[in-house]
């Protein structure tokens, strides 16, 4: 029976062929430059030595992408602009050709189409889309006065501000520094699936922000504030489920990767918690898939050495959330390990990085079937074994 379940498990969560659906594209740095797959081909398209962070837009036409400090975004069939120097952060519309962006403090907007700039606001630290494209949320770092630190503030901004004041309104305050929190700015902000929540981290000042971060959720009219995790600072490994009011994220405190990092489970609105990591593991980057299944790349917990050779090297596991259950998904030779599984809804596959972290590929299959689907992937430097794999390597599916 229970070699019934693991066959009728990899059946469901990768397909007979790798190329049986070429559904998605992959945008992925190698020495330094962007690269695109697709169908099979690999194509360059840029030539900067300095390329990093890729980000697909919404319709898959563009990459967004840094090149050293400065925003770039490149047409899929190979025209790139310089949209901005020295920028912070920048984000896709969730519904059209618009990349938004921090430079110098200043939220602004780049229509990609119209080739226009439009300011939205100043003093802004950091931001996300509202999912109807038509505003933003927005942060207000704190400040260190005589007295102490400052609050941070969250406020709501019409897309089409310019920067009138007027249009911006204020959203919520983050708690005063205390024994239990402390924040002097936030991460991105995620909208679950219904819209009703939203997370983000709320980061300290960055010698404690190495070792931890509070995971908050507040619902979309700003109310209900409530800390609910302590966690490093990877926007990755927090996710909502792409189902239920269910938020996902790698709990725990401290700088090291391999040690004290679980996969942890958070029902909304009554917070009930359900942790899945074993004892003696540490799980990293992970994964939605299909009917309330995760991928997950998980590692045996070890004291940090700084021997490379002596430190382990993670391997691909599966968990049903419903039935409890867990599998080991995949066997990297010795010397490899597997990270930043991505489910690929439609033909119902997962990618990830398989590295021995001098070299990495991007792969797809299963632990009976899997192949290298793309060959020498920078590798990005690393804290302590955290890799932040979405540097160089992002997958749009439409």
């Amino acid at each position: 029976m229970r070699r019934f379940f693991l066959c009728f498990f990899m059946i469901l969560l990768l397909p007979s062929t790798v190329e049986s659906a070429s559904n998605f594209k992959v945008s992925f740095i190698r020495d330094g430059d962007v690269w695109v797959y697709e169908n099979g081909k690999e194509t360059k398209l840029s030539s900067t030595n300095e390329a990093s962070e890729p980000i697909w837009s919404k319709h898959g036409a563009y990459i967004a992408y840094k090149n050293g400090e400065s925003l770039m975004v490149a047409s899929v069939k190979g025209k790139q602009i310089e949209i901005e120097k020295d920028v912070q952060s920048y984000q896709w519309s969730p519904t059209g050709m618009e990349i938004a962006y921090i430079s110098n403090d200043i939220l602004t907007i780049y229509n990609v189409k119209q080739k226009k700039k439009s300011h939205v606001a100043l003093g802004v630290d950091q931001f996300s889309w509202f999912p109807d494209g038509k505003q933003f949320l927005i942060t207000e770092s704190a400040t260190l006065s005589p007295r102490g630190w400052g609050v941070v503030k969250l406020y709501k901004v019409e897309k089409n501000a310019n920067l009138d004041i007027k249009k911006v309104e204020p959203f919520a305050t983050l708690p005063h520094q205390s024994d239990s929190f402390f924040a002097y700015t936030t991460s991105e902000f995620k909208w679950s699936e219904n819209g009703h929540w939203i997370s983000f981290l709320a980061i300290p000042t960055a010698s404690m922000s190495a070792d931890g971060n509070t995971l908050c959720v507040i619902t979309s009219e700003g109310k209900a504030f409530q800390s609910i995790g302590t966690m490093l600072n990877v926007s990755n490994w927090f996710k909502w489920s792409p189902h239920q009011q269910e938020l996902a994220f790698i709990n725990g405190e401290g700088r090291i990767a391999t040690e004290n990092k679980t996969f942890t489970l958070k029902e909304m609105p009554v917070f009930k918690e359900h942790i899945f990591t074993p004892k003696g593991f540490a799980d990293w980057d992970f994964t939605w898939a299909a009917n309330k299944q995760i991928i997950i790349s998980r590692v045996q917990e070890a004291d940090w050495s700084n021997d490379a050779k002596k430190r382990p090297l993670p391997s691909l596991y599966t968990i049903n959330l419903a039935k409890n259950q867990q599998e080991k998904l995949t066997n990297p030779l010795k010397g490899w390990g597997d990270y930043a599984p991505t489910y690929i809804n439609q033909s119902k596959q997962t990618l990830w990085i398989r590295t021995n972290r001098k070299r990495a590929n991007i792969m797809a299959g299963s632990t009976k079937q899997e192949k290298i689907l793309i060959k020498d992937v920078d590798v990005p430097d690393n804290y302590y074994d955290l890799y932040r794999w979405n540097d160089v390597f992002t997958v749009y599916e439409p």
